[in-house]
């Protein structure tokens, strides 16, 4: 039996025709041979703007496992960044795995291109010979991008060869879109310039400038032929039909995997076919059942528009959630409808932050400074009809048993989850067939707002929490403070735990001494050990509060004896404390206790007062404290 292979492919831009088509290639390559298994990391950007949403997109790439995988796959074309290439390509050659480029010829590994230059100089020629014409004109992508150059010079050899001289105001450059070749046609006919053809550098591009000719009025071909490259399905349904250049993608797929394994040494230039059609003056190359493209392009858009509705409502019922666990209860059971066998839903493992000191940790929660946390929680995963959650898995291994799990789908699809350059996580799920992807790209979106509404909502959540908190507490012993003790006090008086209502007034000893002998952090830190010990002690039943300065307060209902033993236990925890502490100074408290049967008339400010002069008068019999050896009076 054959080893299987895991083999990785990377590309940009989900649902596009060309992706699409070569993917498809590769997976049914993979399944024929049966030794092969995929797994796609890809983003849904193709642009390279710099913006943080694009940032956000391309860190896909860094959840590549690369200790899984037998080899790589790069479609070059689709990825805007070209130094990511480079950086994937020679990410591959660090980890021994071997790696091939599709239609992008880079130094950094063995490549795959057509002889895109030799098409258009066949085209050119076509053109120049058959139908006659002169004054050709051309459509460049980008000045300076290799496969743009060799296209480029492809046309101006034809028209050398052919004994006309090129002519700069006759090519304009078109950037691979359909903007500015409208321009350039614009610009052509207004200067009244004469045209018998004109070449573009890609099929997006003349089927832009065909647009513009018949709002001009021209007619193609009769008026200005007009042709591209690459063989996209919209120039084979356009009236009149779009002569170009077809590319064998199953020659690709082939030749890609017998480069990845050792069959074939070096870098493969292909052989495009050319396809002469109407666009130009040739008969139609190609006939299409048109009603059943049109029934095509209708299903397309009505899956958009049940897509972006779903995706809305799901967004509306997050919002209107109380917490956050009932919001990724609403992505879990969303995940749960989706069409496809097994999913995985991966989110930083800190994504959602649980406590307010999360709040005062740089970057909890948020992007790390290379997008991902180390360790991935798992939010939702379908496996079959069965959904589960809450698994936490090292990063590196992309998902949980990745080895089973790729041998179980044959392929799997990776895109990433974030909200511009803030990554949240990932989604991985299996593939057998690259169509209907464009649902993903909404569905990643509607995730990913999802779970940023769901992020932001418990952030505000705790942000007020620790608001209330600074407003109810002292900011250094984090104790009540008198707003905060009041507040509290007052729940307990709702339902009385106790028949004795007990006051303790507590004031540590010697402050000043330690301040002006040791310093004021000294001083701060036997408040706080102070308010810790009260902390300790408080429990259910005691309200525990900083009054101010070395003044402390405990409050609540207790049994018969417990107000005495708090106090006990007091004296206790600052004796331990003063036998281990090593400080030049033992801290001392002084406290005063009143207790009184509970009746809803009590004076509680009257009994406050009972309390401080019980306390004062022990502070005024208390023996002299050794500090050191040094006496202080009480």
């Amino acid at each position: 039996m054959a080893v299987k292979k895991t083999v990785g492919v990377c590309y940009c831009g989900v649902a596009a025709e060309y992706q699409d088509e070569i993917c498809n290639s590769l997976i049914n390559y993979a399944r024929n041979n049966g030794n092969i298994r995929l797994v796609y990391f890809t983003c849904f950007t193709e642009s390279l703007t710099g913006s943080a949403q694009d940032i956000g997109e391309f860190r896909v790439f860094d959840l590549i496992n690369w200790d899984k995988l037998d080899g790589m796959i790069i479609l070059g074309q689709s990825i805007p960044d070209r130094d990511k290439i480079a950086e994937i390509a020679n990410a591959a050659k660090a980890h021994n795995v071997p790696c091939v480029c599709l239609d992008w010829e880079t130094d950094a590994c063995p490549y795959i291109m057509y002889h895109c230059g030799d098409t258009v100089y066949k085209i050119t020629d076509h053109l120049i010979k058959e139908h006659g014409c002169k004054k050709l004109n051309y459509v460049t992508a980008i000045k300076g991008d290799p496969v743009s150059d060799e296209r480029e010079d492809g046309f101006m050899r034809a028209l050398r060869d052919n004994g006309i001289e090129p002519e700069e105001n006759r090519v304009a450059v078109g950037w691979w879109w359909t903007h500015a070749p409208r321009e350039a046609v614009d610009k052509w006919l207004s200067e009244g310039m004469e045209i018998d053809a004109i070449v573009c550098a890609n099929d997006v591009m003349a089927i832009s400038v065909m647009r513009e000719l018949s709002k001009k009025g021209k007619r193609v071909p009769e008026d200005i032929k007009v042709t591209g490259v690459d063989w996209l399905m919209e120039g084979q349904m356009i009236t009149p039909q779009l002569t170009t250049a077809d590319f064998d993608r199953n020659i690709d797929a082939a030749v890609a995997f017998e480069m990845l394994f050792g069959e074939i040494v070096g870098n493969v230039k292909l052989e495009p076919n050319l396809s002469f059609s109407e666009s130009c003056g040739c008969p139609k190359a190609h006939k299409l059942n048109t009603n059943e493209s049109i029934r095509k392009l209708n299903n397309f858009n009505d899956r958009l528009l049940i897509e972006n509705r779903k995706n809305y409502e799901l967004e509306s019922k997050i919002i209107e959630q109380p917490d956050w666990q009932r919001a990724l209860e609403m992505i879990q059971k969303d995940s749960s409808e989706q069409w496809v066998k097994k999913l995985w839903l991966c989110v930083n493992n800190d994504l959602i932050r649980t406590t307010i000191d999360d709040i005062d940790k740089p970057g909890f929660g948020y992007t790390t400074p290379d997008g991902y946390a180390d360790t991935q929680m798992i939010i939702a995963h379908k496996n079959m009809e069965e959904m589960t959650y809450g698994d936490t898995f090292p990063t590196a291994e992309l998902i949980p048993d990745f080895d089973n799990e790729i041998d179980y789908c044959g392929a799997l699809l990776v895109f990433p989850l974030h909200v511009n350059d803030s990554s949240l996580g990932y989604c991985v799920r299996e593939i057998s067939e690259f169509s209907e992807l464009e649902k993903w790209y909404l569905y990643s979106r509607s995730v990913s707002n999802a779970l940023m509404i769901v992020r932001q909502e418990n952030d505000l959540t705790l942000l007020n929490r620790m608001l209330e908190e600074m407003y109810n507490r002292d900011s250094m012993t984090r104790l009540y403070n008198r707003r905060g003790f009041f507040k509290n006090l007052s729940k307990l008086f709702e339902d009385p735990p106790g028949e004795l209502f007990v006051i303790i007034s507590i004031d540590l000893d010697g402050l000043k001494y330690i301040n002006d002998n040791f310093g004021h952090l000294e001083g701060d830190s036997a408040l706080i050990a102070i308010a810790d010990f009260l902390s300790q002690l408080s429990g259910e039943k005691f309200v525990c509060a900083r009054f101010g300065g070395d003044e402390f307060i405990a409050a609540g209902f207790a049994g018969e004896g417990e107000g005495a033993q708090f106090e006990l236990d007091l004296q206790k925890k600052i004796d331990a404390y003063n036998a281990v502490s090593q400080k030049p100074y033992k801290i001392s408290a002084s406290t005063g206790r009143i207790e009184k049967p509970f009746s809803d008339d009590a004076d509680f400010d009257n009994l406050v007062i009972l309390a401080d002069e019980a306390m004062y008068r022990s502070k005024t019999e208390k023996k002299s404290t050794l500090f050191r050896g040094r006496p202080r009076n009480s």
